[in-house]
């Protein structure tokens, strides 16, 4: 999950979690921002629980995290990366650019999509 700007942007009109997000963005890494946000999920009150979750998962489809809100609730077949997926294409970060074609700009959307992780001298946008 991505603790973006947009994502607690679109917390903040989330009953019970409103109160909080000031303090989830307060964290000083995403790790640490998920964990909050997840501890808030936890003590959801259960008579709000649902209204609460439906909201969440709404903001997370709306913040582009569909893959996430599908781990909650499953409405399409988009699905996180595996770790495992992600380390390969990291690994093989160099032959892969070998095959795309930079002037179609398919791997600054990769990039900019974080599909690819940014680094190893690739960034969005490059000027090829």
């Amino acid at each position: 999950m991505d603790p973006s700007f947009d994502l607690l942007g679109r917390l903040r009109s989330v009953p019970y979690i409103e109160d909080h997000v000031n303090n989830i963005d307060k964290q000083l890494t995403e790790k640490r921002k998920n964990n909050a946000l997840l501890n808030v999920l936890l003590e959801v009150p259960d008579r709000v629980q649902e209204s609460v979750m439906n909201r969440f998962i709404s903001a997370l489809r709306s913040s582009g995290q569909e893959h996430v809100a599908n781990i909650f609730r499953r409405e399409s077949d988009k699905v996180p990366m595996s770790d495992e997926h992600c380390r390969i294409l990291t690994d093989n970060i160099d032959r892969l650019c070998q095959f795309i074609d930079p002037e179609g700009g398919l791997l600054n959307r990769l990039v900019a999509t974080n599909v690819i992780p940014a680094g190893k001298g690739i960034t969005p946008h490059m000027n090829w």
